[in-house]
C-alpha cells in the first residue's frame, strides 16, 4: 500500500536526506520510503495485512516532531490529512 507525504517546504535545519533516513527509522519493518518527486515524499507498506492506520499515526507523529510545516499533509488511500488534525 502506498503512502504519501506532501509538503511545501521541509523542517529548517533538515534536508531531504534527513528526512528520508528518519522516515525509514520509523517506518523500519512496516515500511521504507519508496521514492517521490518534488514535494511528495512516496512510502511503501509492506504489510497489507498491517492496519495502515498505525503507520499513519507514526508517520504524523514523526512529521509533527520533526516541525514539518503546518500544511504538510499525509495521503493514504486517496484519502489527505493534514499532520496537526
Amino acid at each position: 500500500m502506498e503512502m504519501y507525504i506532501h509538503y511545501k517546504s521541509l523542517p529548517e535545519g533538515k534536508d531531504l536526506h534527513d528526512v528520508i533516513g528518519e522516515l525509514n527509522e520509523v517506518l523500519e519493518d512496516v515500511g521504507s520510503v519508496c521514492g517521490g518527486e518534488a514535494g511528495r515524499i512516496d512510502l511503501d507498506l509492506e504489510d497489507e495485512r498491517a492496519n495502515p492506520k498505525h503507520a499513519q499515526v507514526a508517520v504524523k507523529a514523526y512529521l509533527q516532531r520533526a516541525q514539518f510545516p503546518r500544511d504538510t499533509t499525509v495521503e493514504i488511500g486517496c484519502m489527505e490529512i493534514g499532520v496537526y488534525e
